[in-house]
């Protein structure tokens, strides 16, 4: 009775986070796009640690920072330019694809360089039993974007799986996180995006 128990345990937990690696509409890692970016930077003998680094460092500093707009995930490949949206849709669907549970979710601060409130997109990785939030846009492009002096000392976060990946916080105060259960973009980064693209503003 215990081990059966014990098994519905386990199979709950895996049909609770098997949505979280599906491909969706805007999640569409099985696109050529992510295939051609996949064979260029993995090799089949690394461990899946070393994939989720490599993809991760590939996200935050490969693709330029910009205010721009992409409904899919392949598009932000394509176009090789992102915003935090878009770049947190890129890593959770290149963490997808590897096997990993991952979904969106929401950073929410104030920036001390000019005390203003941001809300910023983020992934969510699913990792050794735990959900791990890890911002993929915390490089010095981005602070730029937040008005941080660029002359200011900065130490761009170093990628871990152990805990949050997430810009010192010596930059920003009042933190909290928002989590999502939609297993694709979710609708309220959809609309402010169409917005965008439809005007250019936003």
């Amino acid at each position: 009775m215990i081990i059966l128990a014990f098994w519905l345990i386990l199979f709950s937990q895996s049909s609770e986070h098997s949505k979280y690696l599906q491909a969706t509409k805007h999640l569409d890692f099985n696109s050529p796009e992510f295939t051609q970016v996949m064979s260029e930077l993995l090799k089949d003998d690394m461990s899946i640690e070393m994939k989720l680094k490599i993809v991760y460092y590939f996200t935050r500093d490969s693709l330029p920072f910009a205010s721009d707009a992409s409904l899919k995930a392949s598009e932000v490949l394509k176009k090789k330019k992102a915003l935090c949206y878009t770049k947190a849709m890129v890593y959770v669907s290149f963490c997808r694809r590897l096997g990993v549970p991952a979904k969106l979710a929401e950073m929410h601060f104030v920036m001390i360089a000019n005390n203003r409130k941001h809300l910023h997109g983020i992934a969510q990785v699913f990792y050794n039993g735990k959900w791990i939030y890890i911002d993929t846009v915390s490089n010095r492009d981005a602070l730029s974007y937040w008005g941080v002096d660029k002359s200011d000392p900065f130490q761009t976060p170093e990628f871990a799986l152990n805990d949050n990946v997430v810009v010192s916080d010596e930059y920003y105060k009042d933190l909290s996180f928002t989590d999502y259960e939609t297993n694709d973009v979710p609708k309220k980064w959809l609309e402010h995006m169409k917005k965008f693209l439809d005007t250019g503003k936003w």
